[in-house]
Formats: C-alpha cells, structure tokens, sequence
C-alpha cells in the first residue's frame, strides 16, 4: 500500500510537471501578422495571450519600449481597459544608438529582459492601479521569455475575465484585443511639439478618424519606422479572440 502510495505521488507530480511545462491552453485562437504570432485563448476564467517571434530586432523593441494590451469585449476597439508594461515611459538605455547601429546578433536579449522593472499598470475606465509583474492582488501576470537555442521571444500575459468585464457573467464573444508598443517619453515630447508647430502653420483643421475595419480576425499592422533614431519596428495591432 505505500509504495502504490508512492507511484500514485510520482504519477501527479509528473502530471503536474507537463501540465507546466505546455504552458498555454490548448484551445486557443492564432493570428500572424508580418512576423508576429499571436496566441489567445479564453480558458476558464482568464484570458492568456502570448505573443511570439524569431526575428531579434521585433523582440528587442519590444522588450526596451514594452507593450500596453488594451481588452474590449464588444469588439469596437476601446481603449477603456488595458495593461501597461513597462509602467514607466522612460527610455530604457540597453544599448546607445538605433537598432540600424548595432550588431543584433551580438544582443544578449536574455540579459536585457533581467534589466527590466518590475512595475506594470491596469487600467479599468476611470481606475489607474500600479502593481508588481509578479507579485500583486489582482491576479495578473505577465512574463518575457527568451530561448536561445530557438530564437524564440515570448511575451505572455494572464489576465482574470473579472478584471476586463465587472459584471458576471458577461459575454466574451466578441472581444477584441489590440496590441501597442509604447511610446517613450522623449517621443511623445517630439510628437507633441510636432504636432504643435504643425497646427501653428496649418491653423487646425479638421480632425479625423480611422477605420477599425471589420470582424474577422487582424485589424492592424505592424508599422516599419522610416526614422533612423528610432526601432524600426512598431507594433500596433488589433485583432478578434475569437
């Protein structure tokens, strides 16, 4: 009887080890767009998303300008609730010069993850809550990964339904999850001050609004930058779970 004990104890334990190491849901939906996949899937009561990539020099203007994840669960694009990480705009300095300047294949993108703070933002409507990646009581976590034998970056982010919907019970059929690299501080200081000597010289004019474009899976791009002081590659990208 103890050592059934024993082999029963060993049996979950190995379960246990393999249910970890697939990581994500099986049932999940995937999109790809240029040379991002995108990975979701509506498990139990949380939301998991992961998104991936080969190509070194998406992954490290992901990791040094970080992503805001942004939920609508009526599919209209609404940036009402979200998660921001890094929480700070400032510029992160892991390497001086452009990603045009340097030799990427040199780049420890293990190394710059370590380097990463800890602080992340959720956002709900009008509430703002600052929280720890890691450890926190709203139950979201989030997590960068990268495989150096595969070259494979990994960000991946849990997130409770509750905390995108309140109300129980609500329906997640028709969420919406967009994707969007943030912006750093000394960019949106030179947007604005753009935008600024821009509307000086034209005298305003009228403001307009793009497509959201319909249901069906991506409603977005990755954007190639033209600037040379900048990461070439930006993302922003909205796409039905779905």
């Amino acid at each position: 009887m103890k050592h059934l004990l024993i082999v029963l104890l060993t049996l979950s334990s190995l379960s246990s080890f393999a249910s970890n190491k697939s990581g994500f849901p099986v049932d999940t939906t995937q999109i790809s767009n240029k040379n991002i996949l995108y990975k979701v899937s509506q498990a139990g009561n949380y939301i998991h998303l992961n998104i991936s990539t080969t190509d070194k020099k998406t992954a490290m203007s992901i990791i040094r300008n970080g992503l805001t994840i942004y939920y609508d669960i009526k599919g209209k694009e609404k940036k009402d609730v979200y998660v921001k990480y890094p929480y700070s705009n400032e510029s992160r300095s892991f390497q001086q010069g452009s990603l045009e300047n340097i030799d990427v294949n040199a780049i420890d993108l293990n190394s710059m993850i370590e380097k990463l703070p800890a602080e992340a933002e959720y956002g709900s409507f009008e509430e703002k809550q600052e929280f720890n990646k890691d450890l926190n009581n709203l139950d979201i976590a989030i997590e960068n990964h990268y495989t150096a034998s595969s070259q494979l970056f990994e960000f991946s982010i849990k997130i409770p339904k509750a905390k995108i919907a309140s109300q129980e019970n609500s329906d997640f059929s028709k969420l919406s999850i967009g994707v969007v690299a943030n912006k750093m501080e000394g960019t949106v200081n030179k947007e604005r001050e753009q935008g600024q000597n821009q509307g000086m010289r034209s005298g305003g004019g009228r403001r307009g609004n793009g497509s959201g474009g319909g249901r069906g899976g991506a409603r977005g791009q990755n954007e190639q930058q033209s600037s040379p002081t900048t990461e070439r590659v930006t993302v922003d990208f909205w796409f039905d779970a779905e």
